[in-house]
């Protein structure tokens, strides 16, 4: 039976009907970047479309415990899978371990460092670091030993839950040196006992389920007081705001759902909507860009301008972002029923306003020396045309009528429909394009290795990270940029939360096709390098502040796991 046999394998090319020279090699690596091309946008759609569902205080705490751990985990999994479904399974299992160990090892290195390096600020002489925003602009010139990052406790946490989970691999790796499965050398003389190694292998599996499930459990119960996750739950909104998918009407509609917004979180997410409707970026707002504020809102245009004069506090014509943000504060602890609701004070006719509430899909008149073109102005149906503003309502005809009616911003819960059908589309279609993409994926990898005449592990050691976990490696660097002990720690907690679901749930995969399809655990020296990687890395988590000297080490020690699986292979193990 060939590679490509069987679903979905069978709708892809059979990579071992491709001929061996050249052009063959061309078309091997062809086939490559376009799979692993396709795995990569995957794995993002998934990211993405989870990161989505953050925006909904009621579920944000255990999306962030539990669905983007898991979906995070979906793409080496599926990798690992399809590399023990087929027929050649025990060869082609390098690629699924060369793809686990890969996984694990170039997230604890490289992006790691990564982040000392994008969030360094510089150190007093104590080990802590400026985070002061002043500090932070006025960063020294590149240094090794007097820049770094500080990390909270919880990353301590991170790190031993990490080592914890690792202890899984030891329960198959013992027993397979006890049976003589872990040289090469007693395989190759059929010493290996691979019935005995089987029920150690179903006892790891067991095992990664359990650490798995308590991983989860610890998750969902640290939700509310894990403040790296409400963090990253902000951001996700931020981000969210930036790119349209959310109004301004809608975000208090998510607010109303939660009971502890505090002034500085709203302070964060308001800025987006205050660059937004300064439609003449003058860093100031005028009446009547706060009255197509509050037309998303759907309040009226006396309303609006009766709220400029309550929000103008120094009463200078114009709203600063301190000014605007008070305002909004205000106006949201208001709300009622899930609703926001301008306080009373400021429900009072100005005698300068018309008294005619707004009708639906009608934007409040702007003030003949304000007459500004409002750009980009966001709906929940998404971004509005151009619309320039005139003051003479009598010469609209029945076509600008039509597009304004067009532009009707939905209701905060249509729009948060809206969100939700677009994450769970992002997931589902994300998901789909690794489970099917993966298998494929799988035979290239492990037919490269023997055109190469090298390991498949080390084709996937290297290559299949770069599609299954760049999502990752972004946002931890972006979290990272951000230059704060929290966004830095949320950036190392990233990575170390993936190491431990590849030691759980990625491992009980393995551990499972190993005892349903009776295969030999030949892997010592890729377990002893993942072990070796994991613990250095244990003590990098233990330590509170990391130099940027320190990320050059943990650079370093991706190649030297691959010396090490190499240098262990030429000793004797497999």
């Amino acid at each position: 039976e060939n590679m490509g046999e069987g679903f979905p394998g069978e709708f892809f090319l059979d990579v071992d009907t491709i001929p061996y020279g050249f052009y063959g090699f061309f078309q091997i690596l062809f086939l490559l970047v376009a799979y692993g091309y396709v795995l990569f946008q995957g794995s993002n759609l998934i990211s993405d479309g989870s990161e989505l569902l953050l925006l909904f205080p009621e579920v944000a705490g255990i999306v962030g415990s539990v669905v983007l751990p898991i979906l995070g985990a979906v793409p080496d999994g599926a990798i690992v899978l399809f590399s023990g479904l087929g027929p050649d399974a025990q060869n082609q299992l390098d690629v699924g371990v060369g793809a686990l160990a890969g996984s694990t090892i170039m997230l604890l290195t490289i992006p790691w460092g990564l982040a000392i390096i994008a969030g360094r600020v510089d150190l007093r002489e104590d080990g802590k670091g400026k985070y002061k925003s002043k500090e932070k602009k006025n960063i020294a010139p590149f240094s090794f030993f007097t820049q770094g990052i500080n990390v909270n406790d919880s990353a301590k946490v991170g790190g031993k839950i990490m080592m914890l989970t690792a202890l899984s691999y030891i329960i198959i790796q013992g027993p397979a040196f006890a049976l003589n499965c872990g040289d090469t050398a007693a395989v190759k003389h059929h010493e290996c006992d691979k019935s005995g190694e089987k029920y150690w292998a179903l006892s790891g599996c067991i095992l990664c389920v359990v650490f798995f499930v308590g991983y989860l459990v610890y998750q969902v119960r640290t939700m509310d007081t894990d403040e790296n996750r409400q963090e990253k739950a902000k951001r996700a909104q931020q981000n969210a705001i930036q790119c349209n998918l959310v109004s301004v009407s809608g975000m208090f509609g998510g607010l109303a759902q939660s009971n502890d917004i505090k002034p500085e979180d709203l302070k964060a997410l308001l800025r987006p909507f205050f660059e937004k409707y300064d439609a003449n970026k003058d860093g100031q707002i005028q009446v009547s860009e706060l009255a197509h504020l509050f037309h998303d809102l759907n309040e009226t245009s006396q309303t609006a301008e009766a709220a400029f004069q309550w929000m103008d506090e120094d009463k200078n014509g114009w709203l600063d972002l301190e000014e605007f943000c008070n305002g909004m504060f205000k106006i949201w602890q208001s709300k009622e029923h899930g609703h926001v609701h301008v306080p009373a004070s400021v429900q009072q006719v100005h005698p300068a306003t018309d008294k005619t509430p707004l009708l639906a899909g009608q934007r409040p008149p702007a003030p003949a020396a304000a007459r500004l073109p409002m750009k980009d102005v966001t709906s929940a149906s998404g971004p509005v045309a151009e619309v320039t503003l005139e003051d003479d309502e009598d010469d609209e005809d029945d076509e600008d009528d039509e597009e304004e009616e067009e532009s009707i911003p939905a209701d905060d819960k249509v729009q948060r429909r809206n969100v939700l059908l677009r994450s769970l589309y992002m997931m589902g279609f994300g998901t789909l394009l690794v489970l099917v993409f993966s298998d494929p994926m799988v035979d290239v990898m492990s037919n490269l290795g023997k055109r190469m005449d090298i390991s498949g592990f080390y084709i996937s050691f290297v290559l299949a990270p770069l599609a299954s976990n760049a999502s990752e490696l972004i946002a931890g660097m972006n979290y990272a940029s951000k230059k704060t002990v929290k966004t830095v720690t949320i950036s190392i907690s990233t990575f170390q939360g993936a190491a431990s679901m590849n030691n759980t749930f990625c491992l009980a995969i393995f551990l499972a096709l190993v005892y349903v399809k009776e295969l030999s655990w030949q892997f010592s020296a890729e377990t002893i390098s993942i072990l070796f990687v994991e613990m250095a890395m244990l003590a990098f988590s233990l330590r509170s502040t990391q130099k940027v000297i320190d990320a050059f080490f943990i650079f370093s020690l991706y190649p030297i796991s691959l010396g090490l699986v190499y240098g262990l292979e030429q000793m004797g193990f497999n």
